[in-house]
């Protein structure tokens, strides 16, 4: 067959590999070690960010005693932030989906940094939590758009490990938040210690400024956009990779993209029940945060650094996760091959680890409460929240990565319906946990988080189960795009075209075009003749014309070809 050339606005020549991401240009192509480069730099910030949510957990009562409030009111101050990520993702998810990633994640990061003046020099506590929630809004994109990112450049059957990581250190932020910030109140008394927390998250965010000097696009569908409108391209052609912006402008694109990840939280019965539970798991994270001083500091009496360092069970837990992500990744691609998949994706394949970590949060839950008491070591309960970490972390990997990969185009807005659910449970739990622990008692507190975390351990299994089916009748399912296979019903003309026969020099050299219409080569048959034809391309992909009576108009090896009857 006749190669043809990459069509320009002088060439009548189409290419359908002009319509693909090729080498290097995709990000998917880069080496293993750019894409670790660029994973690494999208988990400290996403660290960075989640600190603050909880650094100055240990000031509550100080910030209390100087603004005259009640501890739930400085509680509040957690709160303000975690709500900022929940109202992020609504803008700049859908933002990163029309613009791409790199736009929304450099100016926002910069407005991060200056907004935490605000925290550090907030005369009462109204302003310290209006800055708190603006502080938590632009932080937003780290944890959202950051997460999409990785599904940019990593394959389906790599993206186990760095997912683990990112996920490991949006959890180890909050874990950390709180030893950092014990021991600067411990250190620092009075009103220098609760502001000094927020000029340490300040320090760092500056530094972490010199990571996006080098950050490239990695959102596929803007970097495919881009080069067809180098070549002059239509842009309904990215219809052959089933790409949802076609046919909107940008207006558009933010306006329908803006709902989405609402539209997907409510309206899809996996992207609800997979955030619903680790929504649930992340609002007990953040409780513990409330409930840890209860125990640690009321029960055994110990100082604020020191009762901060009992999170380091469930900090040893999310390493431990990440550990075993490596083992959860050879499970997925070992299902793959059992069912022939290894070019395809398989959502399902990421729940196996999702199913046996379910168990271990209940246990972690029972054995806190009913183990934290002064006839009890120290030691234990801290201990208790090695499997609560693990199980939590793992529960998130994989039921993120599982609905990431069966919402490709959405991913960003699936994980941002996710962040939006969990960061409202996140915000409100600590609000009622110390009358929680205070009226139940922490035995009958722990045991009444556990027994309802025992009622979520089918949703794994259903999910491996119906998944298949309620993600066939999603409306935001979306085909995954096979490369170099373009689709023949885009490519069939809408009427049929009586045979030219002309030279290669005639069809080189003629400048004459009729409207809608695109020349193809000629193409030398079996019998040894040159036959031409035109083929006029239909913007309407559902419109297709009859086939020319001499002949067929299809695709042979990622080439468009006119296939004589006689050579069939």
């Amino acid at each position: 067959m006749a190669n043809l050339t990459q069509p320009t606005t002088e060439s009548p020549f189409f290419d359908p590999s002009s319509l693909e991401l090729q080498g290097p240009e995709d990000p998917r192509n880069w080496s293993k070690g750019r894409k670790w480069l660029l994973s690494l730099k999208l988990c400290i910030f996403c660290f960075a960010v989640s600190m603050g949510s909880t650094i100055f957990t240990p000031a509550v009562q100080v910030i209390a005693r100087q603004f005259h409030e009640s501890d739930t009111v400085a509680i509040l101050g957690i709160s303000m932030y975690v709500i900022g990520f929940a109202v992020g993702p609504v803008f700049f998810s859908p933002l990163s989906e029309v613009y791409g990633r790199k736009v929304v994640l450099i100016p926002v990061w910069l407005l991060f940094c200056a907004l935490q003046f605000g925290c550090i020099f907030a005369p009462n506590m109204p302003t310290l939590l209006v800055f708190r929630l603006l502080v938590g809004i632009a932080g937003s994109p780290s944890l959202t758009v950051a997460g999409g990112l990785n599904a940019d450049f990593w394959k389906a059957n790599e993206i186990g490990p760095p997912l683990g990581l990112f996920t490991m250190s949006a959890f180890l932020g909050p874990v950390c938040g709180p030893i950092v910030g014990g021991f600067l109140i411990q250190e620092i008394p009075g009103e220098e210690g609760w502001r000094w927390c927020f000029r340490i998250q300040l320090i760092l965010s500056v530094v972490l400024c010199l990571n996006w000097l080098y950050f490239p696009e990695t959102y596929r569908p803007l970097l495919l956009e881009r080069k067809l409108r180098a070549q002059n391209i239509d842009l309904n052609y990215l219809e052959m990779h089933d790409d949802p912006r076609v046919g909107l402008n940008k207006g558009e694109m933010f306006k329908r993209a803006i709902f989405r990840p609402l539209q997907m939280l409510f309206g899809d019965p996996i992207v609800f029940f997979a955030s619903l539970y680790v929504s649930f798991l992340f609002g007990v994270l953040y409780l513990f945060f409330a409930a840890y001083p209860i125990v640690f500091r009321g029960r055994y009496h110990m100082k604020s650094g020191v009762a901060g360092l009992a999170f380091l069970g469930i900090g040893l837990g999310v390493i431990m996760s990440f550990l075993s992500a490596g083992y959860a990744n050879r499970v997925y691609l070992r299902l793959k091959k059992e069912r022939g998949l290894e070019n395809s994706t398989f959502p399902e394949g990421k729940l196996p680890p999702a199913m046996v970590a379910a168990f271990f949060i209940p246990v972690s839950l029972f054995m806190f409460g009913w183990t934290g008491a002064q006839g009890i070591h120290w030691m234990v309960p801290i201990v208790s929240g090695v499997p609560f970490g693990w199980g939590f972390c793992t529960i998130f990997i994989n039921l993120v990565s599982y609905v990431a990969e069966g919402y490709l185009y959405y991913a960003s807005s699936a994980l941002a319906a996710n962040t939006i659910l969990r960061s409202l449970f996140a915000a409100s739990f600590p609000l009622f946990s110390m009358k929680l622990y205070s009226g139940l008692k922490s035995e009958w507190a722990s045991s009444l988080l556990g027994f309802i975390s025992v009622a979520f351990i089918p949703v794994p299994y259903l999910f491996w189960k119906y998944g298949p089916t309620l993600r066939q009748m999603s409306k935001f399912h979306c085909t995954p795009p096979v490369f170099n296979q373009p689709r023949p019903h885009i490519l069939q003309p809408k009427t049929p075209a009586p045979p030219t026969m002309m030279e290669p020099a005639h069809l080189k050299n003629s400048n004459e075009k009729t409207e809608g219409v695109t020349k193809v080569p000629s193409i030398t048959g079996s019998s040894g003749k040159d036959s031409g034809v035109d083929s006029s391309y239909g913007k309407d992909k559902d419109e297709k014309g009859p086939e020319p009576s001499n002949g067929v108009v299809g695709v042979e090896d990622g080439k468009i070809v006119r296939i004589e009857t006689g050579d069939v």
